[in-house]
């Protein structure tokens, strides 16, 4: 395994990890789960390569992605670009693989990273807020795709849930940490994901018909669920009609 050069600046540093009090976009802890979200200046600036090298704690998971996925990693060195959530598996967390990664294939090394990269989630009016502790916790569960399964086709997605104040992705419990970028955020895990499930081919179809119905084709579906009230309500009226001339 890569040993990681835990060569960051001093002063980015700094600035990422102490905490700020005010409104959304400063440093903000949660003293009833024990969660802090540190995003001083809204993130400004900062790419997610940026925030991953300050806090120290993520060279192999950067190392990695610079060799196996460098069109990822450049990616995350655009702050405008790092759009993205991250689910960052510490230094620690790969230690606990042993000799795993080294042999791997490279396509599987490749996917494996892409487990903890999801991309902004969207709604039909655009993106989501970034994606937070309180987020997390106002979603309960929520499915995020992947990178891989983005760039696969196989639609590969993870799972975040919230359960006694405990936040997780695929059962890995989240540090209690976070950061934001420019325009995302990156959670700590002490665990690499390693395998994801795909999805069944009910829920593919399930997925592509939401996506289709009000993403696609949100007005277009509007008016034809206008229709089908309309024809429901004027049915139950000829049927109400007809038993009271009964």
């Amino acid at each position: 395994m890569k040993s990681a050069s835990f060569l960051v600046a001093a002063g980015a540093a700094a600035l990422l990890v102490i905490p700020t009090t005010g409104p959304v976009g400063a440093g903000v802890a949660h003293a009833a789960t024990g969660t802090e979200f540190i995003c001083e200046n809204s993130g400004a600036g900062l790419s997610a390569v940026d925030v991953l090298s300050a806090t120290g704690d993520h060279e192999v998971f950067l190392d990695y992605l610079r060799e196996y996925d460098p069109e990822g990693y450049q990616i995350l060195t655009d702050p405008a670009a790092s759009d993205k959530t991250i689910w960052a598996p510490t230094d620690a967390a790969f230690a606990k693989l042993g000799d795993s990664p080294e042999s791997a294939s490279p396509e599987v090394i490749k996917a494996v990273l892409g487990y903890h990269i999801t991309p902004p989630r969207r709604t039909p009016e655009g993106d989501y807020p970034i994606v937070t502790f309180e987020y997390l916790a106002d979603g309960g569960q929520i499915i995020h795709q992947t990178r891989t399964g983005i760039l696969t086709e196989s639609d590969q997605r993870v799972r975040t849930t919230v359960e006694d104040g405990v936040y997780t992705v695929e059962g890995i419990p989240l540090g209690s940490t976070a950061w934001c970028t420019q325009a995302g955020s990156i959670f700590s895990v002490d665990t690499v994901i390693t395998e994801v499930a795909t999805p069944s081919w009910v829920e593919r179809i399930l997925g592509h018909a939401i996506y289709v119905v009000f993403f696609q084709h949100p007005y277009v579906s509007a008016i034809v669920a206008l229709g089908l009230v309309t024809l429901a309500g004027f049915v139950a009226f000829r049927l109400i009609r007809r038993q009271r001339l009964t």
